[in-house]
């Protein structure tokens, strides 16, 4: 019975982590660009139990091996899965068509990746990423701009009204996945070190375009149902065997 705790408890640990998961992959179904995580459980380890001498304890006797908790999480991993896209006609508005990401410098200096093209002109005339920071381009400089009347070359060029050039668009990928970490709002950070960091030799992008987030709405409800379902009927249970002890506590020596 005591081990049905564990079993019951480390389950209701793991659903709850799943649907703070499943939230944010709702909260960010409309976010442009951005990518859905996915919480990954494991068995838990296995408890050895082994007799030892009161002395002697140099030769363990094994005696049997028992999992007290079912499931745990793991890690959560994050579905690069390029999105749908969408047309907006605004002038500012990219998007990348396969591998890669656009970076953005931070007002603290440093450097986030994200897929979200969704971008403006900020006060001194500069691309930008509303609340995020500015947009670096090919040359490792923020882009300046000054207008939106540009058109954006399917290699990430920049030019004003089709025939002043301004600047390249960088778009960059990463050595390792692994090796990033999501930050608000879609945003990535690159853990690796700059040889994790590549220029793409080969961008394609579009202008008046926005790449959708590839979280699918249906899919994470169906998987948030579940969830609670699951967390409900352990805690219901749970609820049972605090009865039957209770019962057991209490009618223990009774005739």
């Amino acid at each position: 019975m005591f081990r049905g705790f564990y079993t019951l408890t480390s389950n209701m640990i793991t659903q709850e982590r799943r649907l703070n998961v499943i939230s944010n992959n709702m909260a960010n179904v409309a976010t442009p660009g951005f990518k859905s995580d996915e919480l990954m459980t494991v068995t838990f380890q296995e408890m050895l139990a082994y007799r030892t001498g009161s002395v002697d304890k140099s030769s363990p006797e094994y005696l049997n091996a028992n999992v007290h908790m079912m499931r745990v999480v793991d890690e959560k991993v994050t579905n690069f899965e390029q999105g749908g896209f969408d047309m907006t006609g605004r002038p500012l508005d990219m998007t990348i068509i396969g591998e890669g990401f656009f970076e953005i410098q931070t007002p603290q200096g440093g450097s986030v990746y994200t897929r979200n093209g969704s971008f403006t002109i900020d006060d001194e005339g500069y691309l930008s990423l509303q609340h995020i920071g500015r947009v670096i381009g090919s040359d490792g400089e923020p882009i300046l701009l000054q207008t939106d009347k540009i058109e954006v070359r399917s290699d990430g060029s920049l030019y004003f009204e089709g025939r002043a050039p301004i600047g390249r668009i960088g778009i960059a990928n990463f050595v390792d996945y692994t090796q990033t970490e999501k930050t608000g709002e879609g945003m990535f950070l690159n853990l690796g070190g700059d040889d994790n960091v590549i220029e793409v030799a080969l961008p394609v992008v579009r202008g008046q375009m926005l790449e959708r987030s590839n979280v699918s709405a249906m899919d994470e409800m169906v998987a948030m149902m579940a969830s609670q379902r699951s967390l409900q009927a352990a805690g219901q249970i749970i609820k049972t065997y605090d009865q039957l002890m209770a019962a057991a506590a209490s009618d223990i020596g009774r005739v």
